[in-house]
């Protein structure tokens, strides 16, 4: 049966788009891959879940040094050779090299069409503003007042629009569809707003849909991100690789969300528990001073240097009780002079007075929020192209370009130079190959009939609840495999309600498959946690604290199982290590 009449079976209002090119996204990959793919000559269609500009990690990230690494417009010394091997030092045979090669090389042309588009990246003096982020050995991040991200969306959406890419949002990807011979044939989407389907038939698909925020009672961006690309490629069959590797670390969680990275710490605040006990000595070891633990505070959590005691002792704090309403402890900033607050945190202190928070009078609500799954649907080649045929996926979907650290700076650098492979890629795919078949709704039937099975029991908002604290509790800071079995009970019972029947009416249908595909990713991750009997950089397992190189110092895919889907196959992927070609020394050109 066809998807059309899979779908109007079920009493679906439904309409129908066609494109060479299919994005599902609204972030900074996918804005990119739309531009690129237009610019191929491709017809593209966009979806976006959240409308573009409002919705998404690149848009919503926000912090001090917030920047896109790129060598070339700094120290003549910074090269791609060197970014490439700051990328692959940390996190060599987790990654692929042929991705970091192609990522450092083409950052610097990627920063040049942003700002060709008007991106109006911070300057000083003579040049541009660079931050040296962790594990970069030179400054070569480019940012714009903390928000870099918003200012690219901003800037890639207008050029899409005038390029005549067609934007359909707000709308939700339900799924794939893919012909007899297995090929991607297009798209199954939702209008929020008219609650009508939509069949959009295409040549090429590249998935940009995010991360797994939405899996975490607390995160950095919009909780619209649930998952949905890695539970959709899980199911059916793409390779994921890294899934127990993810990003989080302090963040101000009222009256608005904001990143702490270095910049907060080296003013040394007081860090307060609910009752006004500065807490953080009682978790640090002999010789080690607060100041020194904050001197050394890298954005995300790594167990690589004493930092770690910070996030620890925070997270420890909260799951002991001591912590406010909200989960979360508090930073006093009240000791710290005006004038170093403003030379240091310039960004912060302007947002926070915005909100009409003022860091010399007020406690601060800090927490521990999830910002980026490092692992994801499998890239197999440097266009982006997924183990599935026609399936390119970016951004914080895609995997195998980050491992368990990566210089900050990166993920904006991935999202630009991915995006624009992808596009590219895609729109020669589109044009180089057959349509496809005629698109086989059977696989997508089965689950919409669950989703419609009447169920009175079914509560989407309490079962979504109850998994992002399962997952908060115990998948962020230190994992145990019992905790982590918790987190994997209260996932199979998120789908074992989904199973028992959504109780959702047509228009309804999008809030039990989200369940659906919560419970699937947060299962997919926390399995992989389990697997990996070792801790690695934000991968702590206090049941097996030391770092286990003889038996896990390479990378895991994922695929799902045979009989029973969620019994994972896990195989060893290892990444050849770093290789440093005649090409790469070229130096990257100067742009200061």
């Amino acid at each position: 049966m066809t998807a059309v009449r899979t779908l109007e079976k079920f009493g679906f209002g439904v309409d129908h788009a066609q494109a060479d090119v299919v994005v599902v996204g609204g972030g900074g990959a996918a804005s990119r891959a739309a531009v690129s793919a237009a610019q191929a000559g491709a017809t593209v269609l966009m979806l976006a879940k959240a409308p573009v500009g409002q919705g998404g990690s690149t848009v919503h990230g926000a912090s001090e040094i917030m920047s896109m690494g790129a060598s070339g417009y700094g120290s003549r010394d910074d090269s791609a050779t060197v970014h490439y091997e700051d990328t692959m030092r940390p996190a060599g045979g987790f990654i692929d090299r042929d991705l970091v090669r192609v990522l450092a090389e083409d950052a610097p042309k990627r920063i040049a069409d942003l700002i060709e588009l008007g991106v109006p990246f911070d300057r000083v003096d003579d040049g541009y503003k660079l931050i040296r982020s962790d594990f970069g050995s030179y400054a070569r991040a480019l940012g714009v007042k903390g928000k870099t991200g918003k200012a690219f969306v901003s800037a890639l959406a207008d050029e899409a629009r005038k390029l005549g890419v067609d934007i359909r949002q707000p709308a939700a990807l339900i799924d794939l569809l893919r012909d007899s011979t297995g090929r991607v044939s297009g798209v199954v989407a939702m209008d929020l707003e008219s609650r009508r389907l939509l069949v959009v038939s295409a040549r090429a698909v590249v998935l940009g849909t995010g991360g797994a925020h939405g899996l975490f009672s607390q995160q950095v961006s919009t909780a619209e991100m649930t998952g949905d690309g890695q539970a959709i490629c899980f199911r059916h069959g793409a390779e994921l690789v890294n899934m127990e590797f993810h990003q989080f670390g302090p963040a101000m969680v009222h009256p608005y969300v904001q990143l702490f990275s270095k910049s907060c710490f080296i003013l040394h605040p007081k860090m307060l528990n609910r009752d006004g006990h500065e807490f953080l000595p009682d978790y640090l070891p002999a010789g080690v001073t607060p100041e020194a633990a904050m001197d050394e505070k890298v954005f995300p959590f790594t167990i690589s240097n004493e930092s770690r005691y910070i996030d620890i002792a925070i997270a420890t704090e909260i799951a002991q009780g001591r912590g406010t309403e909200r989960g979360a402890v508090h930073f006093s900033f009240a000791d710290i002079a005006e004038e170093r607050l403003a030379a240091t945190i310039p960004n912060t202190l302007r947002w926070m007075r915005a909100k009409g928070l003022d860091p010399k009078r007020d406690l601060l609500e800090v927490g521990i929020a999830f910002q980026c799954l490092n692992g994801g649907v499998r890239m197999t080649s440097t266009d982006a192209m997924s183990t599935i045929e026609g399936l390119f996926v970016i951004g914080e979907l895609a995997g195998g370009v980050r491992g368990p650290d990566r210089p900050g700076g990166n993920s904006l650098a991935e999202g630009q130079v991915f995006g624009h492979r992808a596009g590219v890629g895609a729109a020669a795919f589109a044009r180089g190959s057959a349509a496809p078949g005629t698109s086989d709704g059977a696989p997508l039937a089965g689950r919409l009939e669950t989703a419609l099975k009447p169920n009175t029991w079914f509560d989407a908002q309490r079962i979504a609840s109850d998994l992002r604290a399962a997952m908060q509790t115990h998948c962020l800071v230190e994992k145990t495999e019992s905790g982590l079995n918790i987190a994997l009970a209260a996932a199979r019972e998120a789908r074992a309600e989904f199973a028992a029947g959504g109780g959702a009416t047509p228009s309804q249908v999008i809030d039990a498959l989200t369940i659906d595909n919560m419970a699937t990713t947060a299962d997919v991750i926390v399995q992989a946690c389990i697997e990996r009997r070792e801790s690695r950089s934000s991968h702590y397992r206090t049941d097996c604290p030391e770092r286990d190189d003889a038996h896990f110092s390479h990378a895991l895919t994922i695929t799902r199982g045979e009989a029973d889907p969620f019994r994972l196959a896990f195989d060893v992927l290892d990444y050849p290590g770093a290789e440093v070609t005649d090409a790469s020394h070229s130096q990257a050109a100067n742009h200061g």
